[in-house]
């Protein structure tokens, strides 16, 4: 009797076929598995920032953030931060260097230097994460020349944030590791310039991502 087997062209020619698929596919998950660890450090904010605004509500025996001293309160947000959040560094006001030394837009045609931007508060936490919260209406966040920055805040909202989910870690990108969004005077994050994407994303829009995410169901498809 004779026993049967593939020959060495043929287990050759089967590895040649599986590597040509595995380059093919694998950029792809590992891209998609990239972006999903985004969406889970934005998740991870999200939720802290709810569950801290809800408890300082509850501390303070208010039914709304305008009845609290965080409005238009620089000092009384810091003390909110160092009460409600694990804070690993306070850059004093300063994007750097808890912050990357520069960001690009998702299509990589526009590259913001933060340097010289300020907040009333600027942290990192433990988990990672780089928070620039302004108390409304009092810090907006100015650039080199003393000018506000933050298009898309009306005033209405108790608590502006921007974030970058890693820190200073790659890739320093905006809608994918750095976000924005605000508190409003119910306690609800809100997310101001969620109209610049209502009909698709458009890459060179640095705002208006956190929308996107929840609305395809906290996935990040863009």
């Amino acid at each position: 009797m004779f026993k049967t087997g593939f020959t060495l062209s043929e287990v050759l020619v089967t590895l040649g076929i599986i590597g040509v698929i595995s380059a093919l596919t694998l950029p792809t998950l590992v891209k998609n598995h990239q972006r999903q660890v985004y969406v889970t450090q934005l998740h991870k904010v999200y939720n802290q920032m709810s569950q801290a605004v809800e408890l300082y509500m509850n501390d303070t025996r208010s039914s709304s953030l305008s009845e609290t001293r965080l409005r238009n309160n620089g000092s009384e947000l810091k003390k909110f931060f160092n009460k409600y959040f694990k804070v690993a560094k306070d850059c004093n006001g300063s994007y750097v260097p808890c912050f990357a030394d520069e960001y690009k837009s998702l299509d990589g045609s526009t590259t913001i230097n933060p340097k010289h931007w300020k907040c009333n508060v600027v942290v990192t936490l433990a988990d990672g994460a780089a928070i620039c919260a302004d108390s409304q209406t009092e810090g907006a966040t100015k650039d080199e020349n003393d000018e506000d920055i933050n298009n898309g805040y009306d005033g209405t909202n108790v608590i502006a944030l921007e974030f970058d989910v890693n820190g200073k870690q790659g890739p320093n990108v905006y809608g994918r590791d750095y976000f924005s969004f605000e508190i409003d005077a119910t306690g609800k994050i809100v997310d101001s310039n969620k109209s610049k994407h209502e009909n698709g994303v458009n890459p060179s829009e640095l705002f208006g991502f956190v929308s996107r995410i929840i609305d395809d169901g906290w996935k990040m498809e863009y």
